[in-house]
């Protein structure tokens, strides 16, 4: 059984408020005891900034967002090792698909 591991989360631009805000965070996730990762985004946003986003457009549809009622780095973390902790497999390429159901990859899939 292939175990998925996150080895890093980034975010990559920080945001401005606690509460109204929509950041990219990247996570570099690989099997549990191995140096290498694949690196994977999860949208972090919250309901203000979710309506801000509604008034200009009519729907978002959007693989890997996660919706929280304000910023906190821990609790999103904790958020997606859960996620992955559900994605194990047989090989790494089925622990990759089954991530890639919550998230976008770095190859854009």
């Amino acid at each position: 059984m292939v175990i998925p591991s996150l080895k890093f989360l980034g975010v990559v631009f920080p945001p401005d408020s606690d509460d109204d805000f929509w950041v990219v965070l990247s996570a570099e996730i690989g099997e549990e005891g191995s140096k290498g990762v694949d690196v994977f985004y999860f949208n972090l946003t919250t309901p203000k900034r979710l309506m801000y986003v509604l008034q200009n457009q009519k729907a978002v549809f959007k693989r890997g967002l996660i919706i929280v009622d304000k910023y906190d780095y821990e609790t999103a973390k904790r958020l997606i090792e859960d996620i992955i902790l559900e994605c194990r497999g047989e090989t790494w390429h089925e622990v990759r698909s089954n991530i890639m159901k919550y998230c976008m990859t770095e190859y854009g899939g």
